[in-house]
Formats: C-alpha cells, sequence, structure tokens
C-alpha cells in the first residue's frame, strides 16, 4: 500500500509536467542565447559535446530565374531566415590533418533550413546529408566555415532543391584557431566572405533556378524539449500503473 502511495504521488507530480509538455508540443528551456557581435569570444574548440542550434538572418544579394520557376517570390533584398542544427562533439573524419575538418551528419536530428518568398528549403528528414566543413590556416582556402545541406525536400510548389549552403571565408587566417567545431555561432566581422548560396530546379524539365544571401545575424540557441525529457521516465510509470491514470496514455498518446 505504501509503495502504491508513492506510485500515486510521484505521478501526480509528472503529471504537471506532462500537462505542460502537451499543452505547448514544443515547449523549451532555453540554457543559453548568445547574440552574435564583436565582443563575442572566438571559440573555436569544443567545450562539452551537445546539440548545438543556430539561428541565421540576412538577405538575398542575387537571384537568377530565367525560366521563372520562383514566380517572382524572391527577389533581391528580401529577407532570408533559417536555422542549422548540429552537435558539437561530432569526430572530424580527417583527424590526421589539422587544416582540415569534416563533419557528416546522417541523422534526423540534425539538417538545416532556410525561409524566404514563402518557401522553406529543408533538409530531407528521411535521407539527411548535411555538412560542416572547417579550414584552418589551409595553404589553399585560408580559414574558411562552410554548413551544407545535400538532400532536400521538394518546395511546396514541386520543385526541387539541389543543394543550399553557408560558407565563409577569411583570407587572413585569424577568424579560427583549429579545424574543430565551433560551439558558438560564427562572428560574423571576423570573415570576408560570407554567402548562402541555392540551387535547384524543375523536376521535369531540369530547368535551373539559383539565388545567393549574406547573413547579418547569427545567434546560438541551445535547447532541451521538456516533452521528449520526460516521455522515457511517463512511459516507464505507465507500464507499472498501467490501468491507474488514463490522462497520463492520453497525454502521451499511448
Amino acid at each position: 500500500m505504501k509503495k502504491k502511495i508513492i506510485g500515486i504521488l510521484v505521478c501526480m507530480l509528472l503529471i504537471i509536467t506532462a500537462l505542460s509538455a502537451a499543452g505547448v508540443t514544443n515547449i523549451q528551456v532555453i540554457q543559453d542565447m548568445n547574440e552574435n557581435n564583436d565582443l563575442e569570444p572566438n571559440i573555436s574548440t569544443p567545450a562539452n559535446p551537445g546539440i548545438i542550434t543556430i539561428e541565421i538572418v540576412g538577405k538575398i544579394t542575387e537571384v537568377s530565374d530565367p525560366y521563372n520557376l520562383l514566380g517572382g517570390a524572391i527577389q533581391v533584398n528580401d529577407k532570408i531566415t533559417g536555422k542549422y542544427i548540429y552537435e558539437s562533439g561530432k569526430p572530424d573524419l580527417f583527424p590526421e590533418d589539422p587544416t582540415y575538418g569534416y563533419y557528416e551528419y546522417i541523422s534526423s536530428t540534425f539538417g538545416m533550413e532556410l525561409n524566404t518568398g514563402g518557401f522553406e528549403f529543408k533538409t530531407n528528414p528521411s535521407n539527411v546529408q548535411f555538412l560542416i566543413i572547417i579550414y584552418n590556416d589551409d595553404p589553399y582556402s585560408d580559414d574558411g566555415y562552410m554548413v551544407g545541406s545535400e538532400e532536400n525536400l521538394p518546395l511546396s510548389n514541386g520543385l526541387l532543391v539541389d543543394m543550399f549552403y553557408w560558407g565563409l571565408g577569411d583570407p587572413t587566417c585569424t577568424a579560427l584557431s583549429s579545424d574543430a567545431l565551433p560551439t558558438t555561432a560564427p562572428i560574423l566581422s571576423d570573415w570576408e566572405y560570407n554567402q548562402i548560396v541555392v540551387l535547384g530546379f524543375h523536376p521535369t524539365s531540369g530547368n535551373p533556378f539559383a539565388f545567393k544571401a549574406t547573413i547579418t545575424k547569427a545567434t546560438k540557441s541551445r535547447a532541451r524539449n521538456v516533452h521528449s525529457i520526460m516521455q522515457p521516465i511517463l512511459t516507464c510509470l505507465l507500464e507499472r500503473f498501467a490501468d491507474m491514470f488514463p490522462i497520463l496514455r492520453y497525454l502521451m498518446k499511448l
């Protein structure tokens, strides 16, 4: 009887958490939020591994759409927003080369998305090929930082997105101190080259479209989803008290 009472008390406490998670499905606890500015330290060596989200904002600088595939929806000076998600503890696939860091992600947790002109350009979660490439003091490309998605969802109008990426370059070789994954958002003023490139085409004719953009703001946010954290605990509790709290089963959609 005592164990049953304890179980009920624990369950009641967890119901509060479950209600919060169910009421706002994507509720997040923000652990930190670093605005990108010239005063932010340039940390390029990962500390504790974790999932990092970098949010970006910029403007369109060039559009090439000779076949009017985009219908004029994307114009020069239009705003573009987006984000990319990666794990800072991912191992370098070429550890023997101190000037070249190559990080590949294939899990649906990771990827990149851009939004402009009413279109969403997004990594295909069913076939993730998301890359981060870092050059540090490379004799051919100086310091470089590239984030790109090679397998992507089609646009809402059926156009296919071949690839899109954000590239940064610094010929002075001072932007980075190693080829390790950064744990902060890029400091834009450290980079001379700063460009997003998006390439796509029509699925039947193969006619292409492309546009470029410059990022004006990059912000790091590191968050945890409360619902995803509590789900294993609630699931375990439901297995032990299967018929006692039907509301929990409903909230967890079990």
